[in-house]
């Protein structure tokens, strides 16, 4: 039987990947969050079956991509989903996505680090994808300073970021 501190221990750290691909699969924070809650869930109910597992990382992003794609078939049942739905990257590209989860930990940094009214635009528009009127609605900007914000924004992380990669 797998105690609770083993549990945390083992699964806990790895929430933070879990959550980006289910943010990749999803494209949406809340939803992303709600599956990796659920797939913790899962391993918990399950905690005293699991097989053994020897790749722990790996095996949970595959329980993700699962979940993702069995929630997507009850959701919408008229989508189809291509055959060869390959979520995992390959040896290949392991290296590509540790590098772009460090720009993307870098960029993340520098959102903190801008002006509030700045980082707020910003990750409501460029991060949740929300429509300008919207977010003009939300903050009690008009459609016009927040186009400005997101504006500045925008070139303040571009000259930020570069500095950074460079």
């Amino acid at each position: 039987m797998m105690e609770a501190s083993e549990f945390k221990h083992r699964f806990l750290p790895l929430s933070r990947r879990m959550y980006w691909a289910a943010w990749r699969l999803t494209e949406n924070r809340e939803e992303a969050e709600d599956l990796v809650q659920d797939v913790f869930l899962r391993l918990w109910m399950q905690r005293d079956t699991l097989p053994v597992i020897e790749n722990a990382e790996a095996y949970c992003v595959r329980l993700v991509q699962r979940r993702f794609l069995d929630l997507r078939r009850v959701r919408h049942p008229e989508a189809s989903l291509p055959s060869d739905v390959s979520l995992l990257p390959s040896g290949d590209d392991l290296y590509r996505e540790a590098e772009l989860r460090d720009h993307a930990q870098q960029a993340r940094r520098l959102i903190d680090e801008l002006p509030e009214n700045q980082r707020r635009v910003i990750t409501l528009r460029d991060i949740e994808d929300r429509p300008y009127d919207e977010i003009a609605t939300t903050t009690g900007l008009t459609q016009v300073n927040v186009r400005a914000l997101l504006s500045r924004a925008r070139k303040t992380l571009r000259e930020k970021f570069g500095d950074l990669v460079i």
